[in-house]
């Protein structure tokens, strides 16, 4: 087949290639760069597709080699995933492709013998780009918010990919033998039809598991809540009981003043209207943020610290309305100060304390936490030696909004900051 009757069906893939990253993909770029690097690809992966087929023999293989390579940097350029998640897509993706391609390429030589070598060609092309559009909007649709729930460690990516790269080495070892003439094309469509199958199970079963880990992850984001707002309702009742017993107890104070004036004592009424002063602070409640999701959580670690009897100072300011997950941000805020409540406690230090900065500039938010700690403490990088699973999932919650997190040790003190880029998720 000529090359020139090739190219309309190269740039049709192209495109096709284009659109599903487009959808399957977390943008990293605007409208206008993704473009910019779409029609370098396109036009690449025309380029060395026609010179392939134009050239023949071990060329050809080189040139196959070569589009593979440009669409993974392409679909890791255009993506703001994880390096992990880039490479699982991209396998699946991928293996989708070449087994669609290699059924359809069977299905019309056994069942559209009439048709010629170019209309199977196209036929197949149309097809297989219909199919996998189909697929990419499913997956947007059911299976890109599951996904994106998965966070944590990389370790559970590369697993995925590992199963993924497993189906496309069993059907690239059928297509080899397939070369070599071992099966007929009847028996090779229904080993590819097995492939499909068995790799539809296994995907929907993964599937299955990672939504019943997402739907356990909001339970727990749910009971977590609870307890902040129940902590929070405990704060507000005891307050409320403290400021009943002072009104009560505002006539006594009233006679006592009166008495301190018959006798002209002055610095002891302003000593007494001092104390009294204090007690009526000691009573009122705190709010550390008019958002209510900070707010719940540092009133329950303001609690908790000081059950322990270890300092807690926090500075806030943040809108009342922050564009980020509520899930991500208890996340984020409940273990950097259990983390720092550790912290102080394993110190072993006389004077502990656990002082918080939150803000917002320029659409981040900036988180910087300091807690006294241990002398044994020791960072590895910007991160503690050895990070804990709680660490871990601040790192990811950063990611999720291209931030990142860096610790710093100084005078006993442990200085975690986290950054996050709300313009990320707009």
């Amino acid at each position: 087949m000529s090359g020139y009757y090739q190219l309309p069906g190269l740039l049709l893939t192209a495109l096709c290639h284009v659109i599903v990253i487009y959808y399957v993909a977390e943008h990293r770029y605007s409208k206008k760069k993704f473009v910019l690097y779409s029609c370098i690809y396109i036009l690449s992966f025309v380029s060395i597709s026609s010179y392939g087929f134009t050239a023949g023999g071990m060329t050809a293989l080189f040139a196959y080699m070569g589009i593979v390579v440009a669409l993974f940097l392409y679909s890791c350029i255009a993506s703001k995933d994880g390096f992990s998640k880039k490479c699982f897509l991209f396998i699946t993706y991928f293996c989708l492709f070449t087994i669609l391609d290699n059924i359809l390429k069977l299905m019309a030589k056994l069942f559209l013998p009439q048709f010629s070598e170019v209309a199977g060609y196209y036929v197949a092309i149309v097809l297989r780009s219909m199919i996998l559009l189909l697929a990419s909007a499913m997956y947007k649709k059911y299976a890109a918010g599951i996904l994106r729930s998965l966070t944590g460690s990389g370790k559970r990516w590369w697993n995925l990919a590992l199963i993924a790269l497993l189906f496309y080495l069993l059907q690239a070892a059928v297509s080899v033998l397939n070369a070599r003439n071992f099966m007929s094309n009847v028996y090779l469509l229904l080993t590819f039809a097995a492939i499909s199958l068995l790799m539809g199970i296994v995907y929907g079963v993964v599937f299955s598991n990672i939504s019943y880990m997402k739907r356990d992850a909001e339970a727990a984001f749910v009971r977590r809540n609870a307890e902040y707002l129940s902590n929070q309702l405990s704060v507000l009742l005891n307050a409320e009981e403290a400021s009943r017993r002072l009104r009560h107890d505002m006539r006594h104070h009233m006679v006592a003043i009166a008495e301190y004036a018959k006798t002209g004592d002055t610095s002891a009424i302003l000593s007494y209207i001092e104390e009294y002063g204090t007690e009526i602070s000691e009573a009122a409640v705190k709010r550390y943020s008019e958002n209510r999701t900070v707010n719940n959580i540092l009133s329950a670690y303001a609690g908790k610290a000081k059950e322990s009897g270890i300092f807690f100072s926090a500075r806030c300011n943040v809108p009342k309305e922050l564009n980020i997950r509520e899930i991500d941000l208890i996340t984020l805020l409940e273990n950097l100060l259990e983390n720092a409540l550790h912290g102080c406690q394993e110190s072993g230090k006389e004077k502990q304390c656990i002082e918080i900065h939150i803000k917002m500039q320029n659409n981040r938010l900036i988180i910087v936490c300091n807690n006294t700690c241990s002398n044994a403490l020791k960072l590895s990088g910007s991160l503690p030696a050895g990070k804990s699973i709680g660490i871990s999932s601040i790192l990811s919650a950063c990611q999720k909004y291209d931030g990142n997190l860096d610790y710093k040790i100084n005078n006993h003190v442990c200085s975690a900051r986290a950054v996050l880029n709300l313009s990320a998720c707009q």
